[in-house]
C-alpha cells in the first residue's frame, strides 16, 4: 500500500507582516501540504547586532505552525551572514583566483576561517538550544546548497583564503606519503615541475596546466565542502541527538557540480535525509522528464549509500513573475507542469516534496521568485491545483519497482579531471544519454560511486554501463575484472580506464587488463564534423559526430558493429558478457530526434544484447 507522501513550501516570515502570517500558514495547511521549510536566510532576523539575539518573533512563528499543525523544517542560516559580519570582519570572505573577495549576495564565507567558524557555530548552537524541544520541529536542513562559494566555472572559481590553501596543503600530505611520490605520480621532472617542499605546491588558478595538480585541488574543492557539511551536522547532534538532520543539495548537471564542489555520495553520509533542489523549465514536456528523472535518479542513489532518504527540498513551485526574458524558469505556465513534476519526483523515489516558494517576494535577492500564490498571497490556478497533484503523486510510488536494474558507474573522479581540460560538456552528456537509453531499453538506473562500484557482490547477468569512466585505478579496474568473471553484462565507454587514479596515461603493455576484459586497446580519439563524420555499417543514420575511440584489439577481440569505415565501434572479448561502445553514445543519443531515438536504441541494444523491452 502506497503510503502519503508529505508536502511542504518554502514560506519566510521575515519578508512578510505579521499580521498576515496566519492567513498565509491556514492556506498552506488547506492546500495540503503539511510542511514549512524556512531560516537559512534569517541570521541577521535572529542577530541584528554582533552577540545580540532575537527570538521572539521566531518564537511566534514556531508558535503558529504549532497551532496550525503545520511541521517545520529550522535551516541554519549559514549561507547568508548579515552585513555587520562582513563589515566587521572583511578577511572571512571567500577569496577567487585572482585573490577578489567574494562581493556576492550569498555563500561568500570561508568556514575554514577561525572567525567565521566561531560566529556560525554561536548562532547555530543559540538557534538549536533554543527550538531542539519544540513540538512543531520535524528537522534541521544544514545551511543552504552548501557548494564551493556558488563558483560560476573557470571565470571565478573559490576558495583561494589562506586557510583554504593552508588546508589544501595538509590534505595533500595525508594523500601521498611524501614528495617523491607526489611528483613520480603527477609527472612533474617534465617541464621541471618537481617540488622540493610541501610549501611550493600551490593551487591551480585556472583549468589545463598540471592534470596531477588540477584533479587534487578539485578533489580537495569536493572534501571541504562535505567537511562543512559534517561540522554542522556534528554539532547539530551533539545538542540533540534524535532530530532528523540533511541539507539542500543544488543538482544543476555533471559539469556545474564540479565547480560548486559536490560529491553527492560524501555530502549524504551520515544525513537522515539528502534533499534535492531541482528547477527546469524548458518548454519541453520529454526533454523537463528526463531532466528531473536523471537527477532524481542520481540524488536518491546517493542517499541510499549514505543511509539518508531521498526529499525533494526545492522545486519551482510556478514561474517567475517579472517582465524580462528569465534564463531560469520563466515563461508563464500552468498546473499541468507542476503535476509532472511531482509524479516524476515520486516515481523515481522522492518521500517529501517540498515546493520553492510560498509567496513571490516583491523585492529583494529573488524578486518575482516562482510562488504557489500571488504576490499578495491569494491563491491562484496553482494553489488550487496542489491537493489533487500531490494525491495523484500517490498512485505513482513504486511504479518503477517491477523494472530491472541497470547501474550505471558514476565517477566522480573522471568528471574533475574533464572539467580542467574538455571544452565540451561530454561528461553530462554521456551520462544524461546512457540514462535515456537504459530508461528504453525497460530499466530503471542506480548510480554507483567509486565506492559502491569497488564493493558491489555481481551477480551473473546483472548489467552496468561505464559512461565516462576514464579515470580508474587499480580498485576500479579490479571491480570491473570481477564482474566481468561472475557474467556481468558490462558496458564500457568510449574512455573507460584511459587515465590512472593521479590522471596520467595509464600506460599498460601487453598484459593490459583493460583489453584482458574488453578485447581491445585505446589508441587515441578524434571528432569529426557531421559532413565528415562516419555511420554504423549498413545504416546511412545517425552520424558518428561525437567523440571516437580508435581501437586496437586483441586476438580474440569480436567485432559487433562497425563504422562505414570498417573501423570497429561496438566489440566483445570472446567468451565474456562484456562489451566496449568505442563512440560515445550517450552524446550521440541525447542529440537524435524523438523520432530517430527508437531506431538508435534498437541497433544498440540489439549488439549490446541489453535491450529488454
Amino acid at each position: 500500500m502506497s503510503k502519503r507522501i508529505l508536502g511542504g513550501v518554502s514560506y519566510y516570515p521575515d519578508h512578510w507582516p505579521e499580521k498576515e502570517w496566519e492567513r498565509d500558514m491556514r492556506l498552506i495547511k488547506q492546500s495540503g501540504l503539511d510542511i514549512v521549510r524556512f531560516g537559512e536566510f534569517s541570521w541577521h532576523w535572529i542577530e541584528p547586532r554582533e552577540g545580540a539575539f532575537e527570538f521572539a518573533a521566531y518564537d511566534r512563528f514556531m508558535d503558529l505552525a504549532l497551532k496550525l499543525e503545520l511541521q517545520v523544517i529550522l535551516c541554519t542560516p549559514t549561507a547568508a551572514p548579515p552585513s555587520w559580519l562582513l563589515h566587521r570582519y572583511p578577511h572571512v570572505r571567500l577569496l577567487d583566483q585572482r585573490g577578489q573577495p567574494h562581493r556576492g549576495g550569498r555563500h561568500m564565507i570561508c568556514y575554514n576561517d577561525p572567525v567565521a567558524i566561531r560566529l556560525a557555530e554561536r548562532v547555530i548552537a543559540k538557534l538549536a538550544d533554543r527550538y531542539k524541544d519544540h513540538p512543531a520541529l520535524v528537522a534541521w536542513q544544514i545551511d543552504n546548497e552548501p557548494t564551493s562559494g556558488e563558483s560560476l566555472g573557470s571565470e571565478t572559481i573559490y576558495d583561494y583564503h589562506p586557510e583554504t590553501v593552508k588546508a589544501f596543503g595538509a590534505y595533500l600530505r595525508e594523500q601521498y606519503s611524501d614528495l617523491d611520490s607526489l611528483n613520480t605520480a603527477w609527472v612533474n621532472a617534465f617541464w621541471s615541475r618537481s617540488y622540493s617542499e610541501w610549501e611550493e605546491i600551490e593551487p591551480p588558478r585556472s583549468p589545463g596546466g598540471n592534470p596531477g595538480l588540477w584533479l587534487a585541488w578539485m578533489r580537495f574543492r569536493d572534501w571541504n565542502v562535505t567537511k562543512q557539511i559534517r561540522w554542522q551536522r556534528d554539532l547539530l547532534k551533539s545538542i540533540r541527538a534524535d532530530i532528523a538532520i540533511g541539507t539542500n543539495i543544488p543538482e544543476v548537471g555533471t559539469v556545474e557540480s564540479c565547480w560548486l564542489g559536490q560529491n553527492y555520495w560524501h555530502q549524504c553520509e551520515g544525513l537522515d535525509y539528502a534533499g534535492i533542489d531541482m528547477y527546469v523549465f524548458q518548454r519541453d514536456a520529454g526533454k523537463e522528464r528526463r531532466a528531473l528523472a536523471f537527477s532524481s535518479d542520481l540524488m536518491r542513489s546517493a542517499a541510499a549509500a549514505g543511509g539518508a532518504e531521498f526529499w525533494v527540498s526545492e522545486t519551482q513551485a510556478g514561474p517567475h513573475r517579472l517582465p524580462w526574458r528569465m534564463t531560469f524558469v520563466g515563461g508563464m505556465w500552468g498546473p499541468e507542469f507542476l503535476r509532472e513534476s511531482t509524479k516524476t519526483f515520486i516515481a523515481h523515489g522522492a518521500e517529501r516534496i517540498l515546493y520553492f516558494l510560498w509567496r513571490p517576494l516583491t523585492g529583494g535577492q529573488e524578486i518575482g521568485m516562482n510562488g504557489l500564490v500571488d504576490f499578495d498571497g491569494s491563491p491562484h490556478e496553482l494553489t488550487e491545483a496542489l491537493p489533487g497533484i500531490l494525491e495523484e503523486g500517490r498512485a505513482e510510488q513504486g511504479r518503477l519497482l517491477s523494472r530491472p536494474i541497470a547501474y550505471v558507474h558514476y565517477s566522480r573522479d573522471s568528471l574533475l579531471l574533464a572539467s580542467g581540460f574538455d571544452p565540451d560538456p561530454t561528461m553530462d552528456t554521456a551520462l544524461r544519454g546512457w540514462h535515456s537509453l537504459l530508461f528504453e531499453w525497460g530499466y530503471r538506473v542506480e548510480f554507483l560511486d567509486d565506492e559502491q562500484f569497488a564493493a558491489k557482490e555481481w551477480t551473473s547477468g546483472e548489467v552496468c554501463v561505464l559512461p565516462y569512466t576514464t579515470v580508474a585505478g587499480e580498485r576500479v579496474l579490479e571491480a570491473m575484472r570481477r564482474a566481468a568473471a561472475r557474467g556481468v553484462r558490462l558496458v564500457g565507454g568510449f574512455g573507460t580506464g584511459y587515465f590512472n587514479e593521479h590522471g596520467a596515461v595509464a600506460v599498460r603493455g601487453p598484459s593490459d587488463s583493460l583489453a584482458e576484459i574488453f578485447g581491445a586497446r585505446l589508441v587515441g580519439f578524434d571528432i569529426l564534423p557531421t559532413d565528415k563524420a562516419p555511420n554504423i555499417e549498413g545504416h546511412t543514420e545517425p552520424r558518428l559526430d561525437v567523440l571516437v575511440a580508435e581501437l586496437r584489439l586483441v586476438p580474440d577481440g569480436e567485432v559487433l558493429l562497425r563504422s562505414s569505415q570498417g573501423k570497429p565501434m561496438v566489440i566483445r572479448r570472446g567468451g565474456l558478457s562484456v562489451a566496449f561502445v568505442a563512440f560515445d553514445a550517450g552524446t550521440l543519443y541525447g542529440k537524435l530526434s524523438d523520432e530517430d531515438k527508437p531506431a538508435f536504441a534498437a541497433l544498440l541494444g540489439t549488439a549490446l544484447s541489453v535491450g529488454i523491452a
